[in-house]
């Protein structure tokens, strides 16, 4: 089974128990034309008042989305096209299908009340301090800046390896199974989109501790827990207003979220949430 058609088994679940909202609309970045590279995020909104979150700068993805939806503000058809998308074979659409997951994984959370472990900045304050070699998939500069403050030295796995800058304590290859020499790993959720998050958890073997982090894991985390994962760290928006005035305006949304992470040992479960829901909704 892949990982999207279990995530569809779980949205046929979740539409056994709950109504699916529907879509408010959709925001895609701009289109940058300076030729410099950057990590950009859509999200799509539900009438629900619940927001998903989804990574755009895989290859040409945020010009696929602006082609597909010229008009993402105005977007109006059911939410069960964009879930339909997990499966899509080109990157564009199975991001914008992860967005409409997790939009959906937020609005099950929220009324199944699952209690968020909160904190002020997971990139860098509050997280554990890792004990020997981390490994990283994608370049997260402020996990890696915490990190080597603290003598950690931290192994990048990196498809393009000329984004990360030569520094001490850092190293980077391109082969997956050098992750399996590390002691903790953490990996971008953006691995859901391009299909790469089982060959990278076969590749680490038996890693104590896999975590995946990123606004893209803001998804039901059972799906990833049943694989190895051990935590997801992910972002709950929830001042709908807040975010689209940033947006808007070109701001930095993250002042608009609230990091939380999740366990794989504190996690109810999907069946508890969607029970929880259901006693809300009667």
């Amino acid at each position: 089974m892949t990982l999207a058609t279990d995530l569809l088994a779980q949205v046929d679940h979740i539409r056994q128990v709950l109504p699916l909202p529907a879509i408010a609309r959709l925001y895609f970045p701009t289109l940058q034309t300076d030729g410099e590279y950057r990590d950009e995020f859509g999200f799509v909104f539900l009438e629900s008042g619940d927001i998903g979150a989804f990574y755009v700068s895989l290859e040409d993805t945020l010009p696929e989305l602006w082609r597909q939806f010229p008009n993402p503000e105005q977007a109006s058809l059911p939410l069960d096209v964009l879930l339909g998308k997990l499966q899509a074979p080109d990157l564009a659409s199975r991001a914008l299908g992860l967005g409409a997951f997790n939009a959906l994984s937020q609005h099950v959370l929220r009324l199944g009340g699952c209690k968020l472990s909160q904190h002020r900045n997971h990139d860098r304050d509050n997280l554990p301090v890792p004990v020997g070699k981390v490994g990283m998939v994608g370049y997260f500069c402020p996990v890696i800046d915490r990190l080597t403050e603290q003598g950690i030295a931290v192994l990048v796995l990196e498809k393009v390896p000329q984004r990360v800058p030569t520094r001490p304590l850092v190293s980077v290859t391109t082969n997956p199974l050098d992750l399996a020499s590390c002691d903790e790993v953490m990996c971008t959720a953006s691995t859901l989109i391009n299909d790469t998050l089982d060959g990278i958890l076969e590749a680490c073997g038996h890693v104590p501790d896999f975590s995946l982090i990123g606004p893209s894991a803001g998804g039901l985390p059972d799906v990833v827990f049943a694989r190895g994962v051990e935590e997801v760290g992910a972002t709950v928006y929830p001042d709908r207003e807040k975010l689209l005035y940033l947006l808007a305006n070109q701001d930095s949304w993250g002042k608009a979220g609230q990091k939380y992470r999740i366990r794989r040992a504190d996690y109810p479960g999907l069946e508890t949430l969607l029970q929880r829901a259901a006693t809300v909704r009667s």
